[in-house]
């Protein structure tokens, strides 16, 4: 565009000096000085239409491709822009997170602030056994003791299986080899609550060894009892989900826990021995 503006002129004194020979060479007849002078304008005319044409239509695609480059430019920017405020929005919902595990630990730690309890953070779980077992950063450095009973947000989760220096390996209450002494809240009804392979997958735990007469119906509250020298009493451990009869004439009850075993992150191990 620069180009044609800058010789446009050059091109128009070219034509200017090229008319004023011809009329010169013209001049002797005077019925071609008309004629000479139309076609000077003409020329004169069309040739700035055209150089105007021509340099509208660079400067139209000089204004195009400028503007690709400038909305190039800001997509760019846009692009950073988004993915710094995705980035701000993960870390508000990880904080948001956070606080919402410290919360419900909060919580958890005041319902039962009458025992001995040591918070830890959940470091591993067991590939092989994902909600069976998990590993905890507290250790016998801090005083913690196989057998002694874990919680979690909820209630009840587990217990401590065995201990290293500075870790623990807990034992879910899903795992069948964890039993609980446990009662009904409402009407005390005493059983056995149990984890049970056949019923992991449904995250379900089993109640056994029941009054086949007892007063138990679903929705009760299940809570650890007194009969136990592993679990402190009244703890919360789940509801009744179901109500059933063995072959034997016996009665059991599926109980849903208290405890999400898929998502514990941090844990309360109460440290106080119970005989």
């Amino acid at each position: 565009m620069d180009f044609l503006q800058k010789y446009k002129k050059w091109f128009i004194i070219g034509l200017l000096a090229f008319s004023v020979v011809l009329m010169a060479f013209t001049g002797r007849t005077g019925y071609q000085q008309g004629f000479i002078r139309s076609a000077f304008g003409v020329v004169m005319t069309g040739g700035q239409n055209i150089f105007t044409n021509i340099g509208n239509w660079f400067s139209d695609r000089w204004n195009f491709f400028t503007s690709m480059n400038e909305l190039h430019g800001e997509n760019q920017r846009l692009l950073a822009e988004n993915e710094r405020l995705e980035m701000l929005l993960a870390q508000q919902m990880h904080l948001l997170a956070e606080n919402q595990i410290y919360a419900e630990m909060l919580y958890l730690r005041r319902q039962y602030d009458d025992y001995a309890i040591l918070g830890a953070e959940v470091v591993s779980h067991d590939p092989s056994n994902w909600t069976s077992t998990i590993i905890v950063n507290r250790g016998a450095n801090d005083g913690i003791a196989v057998d002694m009973a874990v919680l979690a947000p909820g209630g009840l989760a587990g217990r401590i299986d065995s201990v290293g220096p500075n870790y623990a390996v807990v034992s879910m209450l899903i795992e069948d080899a964890v039993a609980v002494s446990a009662q009904t809240l409402r009407t005390s009804v005493w059983g056995v609550v149990s984890g049970d392979v056949n019923l992991a997958s449904y995250g379900l735990l089993r109640m056994n060894h029941i009054d086949p007469h007892a007063d138990l119906t679903v929705g009760d509250e299940i809570i650890t009892s007194h009969i136990s020298s592993i679990f402190p009493p009244g703890i919360f451990v789940g509801h009744v989900e179901e109500v059933g009869q063995t072959a034997g004439g016996g009665r059991f009850a599926l109980i849903r826990p208290a405890v999400d075993f898929s998502r514990i992150t941090h844990v309360l191990i109460i440290t106080d021995i119970f005989e």
